[in-house]
């Protein structure tokens, strides 16, 4: 089987004697979910945008084996870290429902796809309610659900305990444990990705240096000092 996402000797800067990201490159396979760690200004918000094609990078990135297009792209669901840019309808299904019918699936066949996504997250409770009215944490699950329902085969996460306090960084962790989608996810919250991923990308200066195992990567002091994170 093909993997997601291949990232192969990218390289992106705004300003070409001070690059972003120098040679990066990596793989992700289906349904595996991978994080990306680095202090501030490493380059990994601009990974996720180069991969997106919101950036132009230069290198090649592969989505599902093939060169990336509108319906490779299509494929891939994408939460924002700021909530509010995913999340403005009058009601939570409202917001769910409208890319499902913009592409033109009935009304009634995009709503029964979004309480059934909001009970799988545990989120029914905000089915009928705007997003101005819930907590940052219930924002970020239903960016989550809104990422989701176009069933992407794969999800990118910026920064998604951002700003979150231990609860609802522990709802989040069990929102995104169990699905059934590949993931990459950066993140400062080390022990988020110990429990969201099974692998670690490190960050530093626009460098990858080194990637491995989640639990080896984010007990090693030395590694995680040199690369800014503690």
């Amino acid at each position: 089987m093909k993997p997601v996402l291949e990232v192969e000797h990218l390289a992106y800067g705004y300003d070409r004697q001070k690059p972003v990201l120098c040679d990066i490159g990596f793989a992700l396979a289906a349904n595996e979910s991978v994080g990306i760690v680095g202090g501030n200004g490493a380059g990994k918000s601009t990974l996720l945008w180069c991969v997106l094609g919101l950036l132009k990078a230069r290198g090649k990135i592969r989505l599902f084996g093939e060169v990336p297009c509108k319906h490779n792209r299509a494929r891939v669901g994408v939460v924002f870290q700021n909530p509010e840019d995913m999340l403005f309808m009058p009601t939570l299904l409202d917001d769910l429902i409208l890319p499902l019918v913009n592409r033109g699936l009935l009304r009634e066949s995009a709503m029964q796809r979004a309480r059934q996504l909001l009970d799988q997250l545990g989120l029914q409770r905000l089915a009928q309610r705007p997003a101005g009215q819930f907590s940052l944490g219930e924002r970020k699950g239903a960016s989550i659900a809104a990422a989701l329902m176009g069933s992407p085969e794969l999800l990118l996460l910026d920064e998604p305990t951002a700003e979150l306090d231990g609860r609802a960084a522990r709802q989040l962790t069990s929102i995104l444990k169990n699905l059934p989608v590949a993931r990459l996810i950066t993140s400062h919250h080390l022990d988020f990705l110990r429990e969201t991923t099974s692998r670690v990308l490190v960050l530093n200066g626009g460098s990858l240096i080194t990637e491995g195992p989640s639990n080896a990567v984010l007990s090693d002091n030395e590694l995680l000092q040199r690369a800014g994170l503690i």
